[in-house]
């Protein structure tokens, strides 16, 4: 059922037929990026090295799903910021050969305790769009081509966070305010071309979080007296992923409820917020893994 209130024939734009399959390959892409590289040897036993990017990357289409939504056949609609962006990214690497006991003049001091190096990954970026898909649905409505919708945006939507007090969860963080979208009304499910024809939200409005992350590692090589003339060394390793635990937000729930109200009267216009018919919407689900530790050895001859 397309529309509940007139015969599906209304809406066809071909009589005689329902879906149309069409793909097409083809997309519209830029990339612009300041782009800025350092290395330095900087003595004492210390190498770093950083990288950072500010770039903004605008297409039509990231994947072969994001036209399907809504209104194929005017791709300029779609053209926005891309699903791959990340607007800004430093990462950083380094190794620092520890000074500490190298010339002792006990030997146990000196190969026990000197000869550490520690090394490590730092990055810091920002977060990929999370508003891709249709994200608006009415129950019992589809729209004049028989595809999914846009929603409206009330207010700019944008990062807001905050917490929310879950009647599950309990207090639990919020990235976005649902309540600045909403359901399209019921005359933009026409396929009449007129403006906000399937919800006028664009694509990619709003980003997810970013990364904190540090990786470490502590390591020792031991000369060892074997093979004969040969150099061997006994390598030991210390390695942490996200070494200081830093807690990093990951998934962000995106959806909006097109339940028919209490009364039984479409969603049109609904928002998007609330726990009413959107209980979660907005709220932060997951996070990267918290601390890893390995340890290694490996003999090198």
């Amino acid at each position: 059922m397309i529309h509940n209130e007139v015969p599906n024939t209304y809406f066809l734009p071909y009589r005689g037929y329902l879906d149309i399959a069409m793909k097409e390959n083809t997309s519209v892409s830029s990339y612009n990026a300041l782009q800025v590289s350092f290395r330095h040897p900087f003595g004492q036993g210390l190498t770093f090295q950083a990288s950072y990017t500010w770039s903004h990357a605008i297409d039509d289409t990231s994947y072969n799903w994001d036209r399907s939504f809504v209104d194929d056949s005017n791709l300029s609609r779609w053209r926005a910021t891309s699903d791959l962006n990340r607007t800004q990214m430093l990462v950083m690497n380094y190794v620092y050969a520890l000074p500490f006991f190298n010339r002792s003049p006990n030997r146990f001091a000196r190969n026990a305790l000197g000869g550490w190096q520690v090394s490590g990954i730092t990055s810091f970026f920002t977060g990929e769009p999370i508003f891709r898909a249709g994200g608006c649905a009415i129950t019992g409505f589809g729209n004049g081509i028989g595809t999914g919708l846009r929603c409206n945006s009330l207010a700019p939507v944008r990062i807001s966070k905050g917490v929310d007090n879950d009647p599950q969860f309990g207090p639990t963080p919020t990235w976005f305010d649902g309540n600045t979208f909403a359901q399209p009304l019921e005359p933009q499910l026409r396929a009449d071309g007129q403006p906000g024809m399937f919800g006028y939200m664009g694509r990619n409005p709003l980003t997810g979080p970013g990364r904190n992350n540090w990786d470490m590692a502590l390591l020792k090589n031991v000369q060892l007296p074997w093979f004969g003339g040969e150099r061997s060394v006994l390598q030991f390793r210390w390695e942490t992923f996200n070494t200081f635990n830093h807690l990093q937000w990951q998934g962000v729930n995106i959806f909006c409820n097109g339940n028919p109200n209490a009364d039984g009267t479409p969603a049109f216009g609904r928002p998007c917020g609330g726990h009413e018919y959107n209980l979660g919407n907005g709220q932060v689900n997951s996070a990267w893994p918290s601390r890893i530790m390995q340890f290694g050895l490996k003999l090198m001859f």
